[in-house]
This record gives structure tokens, C-alpha cells and sequence, in this order.
């Protein structure tokens, strides 16, 4: 009986060191993971601003569209086009005067 303690206390230091990289492993295994997924949750924040930001760009750039179609309907039009020539660069037709009102 003697001889089976014997070898009983010899195999349990071998079994603490198994054990103690095996729990060192795990732990680094964990931490590594957690890091990776901390990683990947700030990606992911990034990337959902960086839509949002390209959904307002793209809101932007749809109303400049629908009002550059808009003024190029306008431009068709040569009852439009010859009033804002008139507004813009003060052309007048014959007989007209043109009065200017001063300013605030």
C-alpha cells in the first residue's frame, strides 16, 4: 500500500503543471477572443456610420437630381427662359423701364 501513495504524489505535480498550462491556454484563448470581438464591434460602428453617412450623401444628391430635372423642364420652356434672362442680366423689351427699388 505504501507503494500506491509513492506513486500517487509522484504523478500529481506532473497533473499541477497539465493543469496550469492547460488554465493558461484557456485564459489566452478567451482574451484573444474577446479582443477579436471587440475588434469586430468597433468595425461594425464604423461601418453603420459610414452608411448612415453615404444614406444623407445620397438624400442630398437624389434632391439636387430632382431639382436639376426640375430646372432643366424650366429651360424647355422659352416663356422661362426669356423671364430669367430678363430677371437675371436686366433685359428689357422694347418700351419696358426698369426701376430699381433700394435695398434693405
Amino acid at each position: 500500500m505504501t507503494e500506491k501513495k509513492n506513486i500517487k504524489k509522484k504523478k500529481k505535480p506532473m497533473n499541477i503543471v497539465v493543469t496550469v498550462i492547460l488554465c493558461a491556454a484557456m485564459i489566452w484563448g478567451i482574451v484573444y477572443f474577446v479582443w477579436q470581438i471587440t475588434k469586430e464591434v468597433g468595425t461594425t460602428f464604423t461601418l453603420i456610420a459610414d452608411i448612415n453617412d453615404a444614406k444623407k450623401e445620397l438624400a442630398e444628391l437624389e434632391e439636387e437630381q430632382e431639382h436639376l430635372l426640375l430646372q432643366k423642364e424650366r429651360l424647355m420652356d422659352d416663356e422661362y427662359v426669356k423671364s430669367w434672362a430678363r430677371g437675371e442680366f436686366l433685359l428689357v423689351k422694347e418700351g419696358e423701364e426698369i426701376y430699381r427699388l433700394p435695398g434693405n
